[in-house]
């Protein structure tokens, strides 16, 4: 049996649109993050959830970065993070012991802050917050 050329073409539309409706849908149903550097302090070596971002100037900000799912404790980012600052390993700050309203969001998009604090023995962390947002601490 063949097909007739104008047969072919229109076989090829469909096909071809048929993956691009499935490319987009799957790219909406992933997790979207967008990064911005408030430190004060330029960033090496960056690892958010897992990922290497890597370098990280000062005020800069990342594309968005696809996720599969994101950690967030009573609403607020709580994901592992990393970096050198001047050469220093810097990492998570652990705001919460409790864990009681920790969930992972695995659909949407998201923008995030970088921050340093002070952990309770001096030491420098990085944690994330909603962008221009505080937390509660601040």
């Amino acid at each position: 049996m063949k097909l007739s050329k104008e047969k072919k073409i229109e076989l090829f539309i469909i096909l071809l649109a048929c993956t691009i409706i499935v490319a987009i849908f799957i790219n909406f149903k992933n997790l979207h993050i967008k990064f911005y550097n408030k430190t004060g302090e330029n960033i090496n070596s960056l690892v958010v959830a897992g990922t290497l971002i890597g370098h990280m100037k000062n005020g800069s900000s990342t594309e968005f970065i696809d996720y599969k799912e994101f950690l967030f404790d009573s609403g607020i980012p709580y994901e592992q993070i990393s970096g050198l600052i001047n050469n220093k390993k810097i990492e998570q700050f652990n705001w919460s012991d409790c864990g009681t309203e920790r969930n992972t969001e695995s659909e949407g998009s998201y923008i995030f802050d970088i921050k340093k604090a002070t952990d309770e023995k001096g030491n420098t962390c990085l944690y994330l917050i909603a962008h221009n947002k505080k937390i509660f601490w601040e």
